[in-house]
């Protein structure tokens, strides 16, 4: 495997809007499927529901903002340069809390096709409401499933 550089101002970028904007940093594709780096870029009182990765360790970076995130049922607060990880089956969600768009990165452990899963969110948001039950039958193609409502 070779080294990667990407560029923050040339990542993929999906925007839901109102919701979340997901930057693709680094693809799986680029670490032959190692890793996978995302941002995600938070609007207040957004966050996606509980969900649980069976195939990937996840670690979250908080950039800005404040959040709340559940993990494996214990409730945390996330500020500024604080690290969480979530090992792989474990439930989590997290929630912007601040009244300003939050940042965050984010890393998954193997990759999978986690990337994959953001575009088709993003694609069926383009033609369709992305409703939770079309969520739900994207992500699990992907080796994710949610199982319960946002925080």
């Amino acid at each position: 495997m070779t080294p990667v550089h990407t560029k923050y101002s040339a990542s993929e970028t999906l925007v839901f809007p109102d919701a979340i904007t997901v930057k693709i940093l680094l693809s799986g594709k680029q670490t032959n499927g190692n890793q996978a780096v995302f941002e995600d870029i938070v609007y207040p009182g957004i966050g996606p529901g509980r969900h649980i990765h069976y195939d990937q360790d996840e670690i979250f970076f908080f950039l800005e903002g404040e959040f709340i995130a559940e993990v494996g049922g214990e409730m945390y607060t996330f500020k500024p340069g604080d690290v969480a990880f979530i090992p792989r089956g474990t439930i989590h969600a997290f929630k912007n809390v601040g009244k300003t768009p939050g940042r965050l990165r984010y890393i998954f452990s193997p990759a999978n096709t986690i990337e994959e899963m953001f575009r088709e969110f993003h694609l069926a948001s383009q033609t369709e409401v992305l409703s939770p039950e079309r969520m739900a039958e994207i992500s699990l193609k992907h080796g994710q499933e949610f199982v319960g409502p946002p925080l």
